[in-house]
C-alpha cells in the first residue's frame, strides 16, 4: 500500500522499576533520516531502534524520542569525587602561581566544576532492558504505519482523480487537433478571398502546402502519444506495495515537460486552454507526490 511520509505513533511498555515510553514522528523527506532522543543510560540501544525503524520507514525525516520513567530514582544518592576536587585544586593552584594571582582558592569554584558532584546510578543491567524497549518501539512503529497508509490512501484518492481528469482532457485535446487542420484550412481560404475582394485565382497546390506546413509545425500526436503511455506507467506505479514516491515523481516531472511542449507548439486557443488545465492538474499532482513515500 502507498505510504504517506507524514505521521506519528506512540506506545509504552513496563520496565524494571519503570515505563518505557516511545514517540515517533515523520515528515517528508527525500532519503531517510533518523534523529533520537534516548536517556544517557539507554544510548548504547541507539543502533538496534535505528535498524528497527529502517525496517518499515524507507522515506522521510523521523523524530524519536524514548523516555524511561523509573519511581526508584525519586531519591538520588549524591556522590562528591574527592580525587577529581583535589585535581581541580592543584591545577587552580599552579594557575594562580603562574599568573602570580592574590585571590583564595574557595569550596564553590571547586564544586562547579563537572563531575565533582554527581548522582550516582542504581547498579542496573541495561541490555536487559532492550524486550521491553522493542515491545513499546514495534507498537509505536505499527501505530506510525497505520497512519501513513491511511494518508497514502486519501493522497492516492486524489491523485487518481486528477489523473482521470487529465486523461479527459487528452482525449478533448485529440478530438480538438483534427478540428483545427481543417478550421485552419478554411480560415486561410478566408482570408486571401477577403485579402483579394475575390479577384486572385487560388492556387489549390500553394494552399495544401501551406496546410500541411502547419500541420507539421503544429502537430502533437507524439507528444499526446507519451503523455498516454506516463500516464499509463503511473496508473500502474500507484497500485505498486513498495517505494513508489520516487518514481511517480520522475513521472509526473515528464508529465509536466509533454504539456509543456503541446501548450508551446498548439495554435489553437482550445488546446491552449486544455494544455493550461492539465498542467495545473500535473502541478496539483507533483506537490501531492511530494508527500508520498
Amino acid at each position: 500500500m502507498v505510504r504517506s511520509m507524514t505521521g506519528f505513533g506512540r506506545a509504552d511498555a513496563s520496565a524494571a522499576h519503570g515505563k518505557i515510553q516511545v514517540e515517533i514522528r515523520t515528515v517528508n523527506h527525500r532519503f531517510f533520516e533518523i534523529s533520537s532522543r534516548l536517556p544517557e543510560n539507554l544510548n548504547i540501544f541507539e543502533d538496534k531502534i535505528r535498524a528497527e525503524v529502517a525496517k518499515k520507514v524507507k522515506r522521510g525525516k523521523v523524530n524519536l524520542s524514548l523516555t524511561y520513567e523509573n519511581p526508584a530514582r525519586s531519591d538520588p544518592k549524591l556522590v562528591i569525587n574527592k580525587p577529581l576536587a583535589k585535581k581541580y585544586k592543584g591545577l587552580l593552584a599552579d594557575l594562580r602561581r603562574s599568573l602570580r594571582l592574590t585571590d583564595d582558592i574557595n569550596f564553590s569554584q571547586i564544586i562547579a566544576f563537572p563531575g565533582v558532584i554527581y548522582v550516582e546510578e542504581s547498579p542496573r543491567k541495561e541490555a536487559e532492558m532492550w524486550p521491553c524497549i522493542k515491545s513499546a518501539l514495534s507498537r509505536a512503529i505499527d501505530g506510525l504505519i497505520d497512519m501513513r497508509e491511511k494518508e497514502g490512501a486519501r493522497l492516492i484518492a486524489d491523485i487518481a482523480g486528477r489523473r482521470k481528469a487529465i486523461l479527459r482532457s487528452l482525449t478533448a485535446i485529440e478530438k480538438r487537433s483534427k478540428l483545427a487542420l481543417k478550421e485552419y484550412r478554411l480560415h486561410l481560404l478566408r482570408k486571401i478571398k477577403e485579402l483579394s475582394s475575390g479577384k486572385i485565382n487560388l492556387d489549390k497546390g500553394r494552399i495544401e502546402l501551406e496546410v500541411a506546413l502547419f500541420a507539421k509545425s503544429s502537430d502533437i500526436s507524439e507528444e499526446l502519444t507519451r503523455l498516454k503511455a506516463h500516464l499509463k506507467s503511473f496508473g500502474e506505479t500507484i497500485t505498486r506495495q513498495d517505494e513508489v514516491g520516487r518514481k511517480l515523481d520522475f513521472i509526473s516531472q515528464e508529465l509536466h515537460r509533454e504539456i509543456n511542449t503541446v501548450g508551446q507548439k498548439t495554435s489553437d486557443y482550445k488546446i491552449a486552454q486544455l494544455a493550461i488545465s492539465i498542467k495545473g492538474e500535473v502541478e496539483k499532482i507533483r506537490e501531492q507526490i511530494q508527500n508520498v513515500e
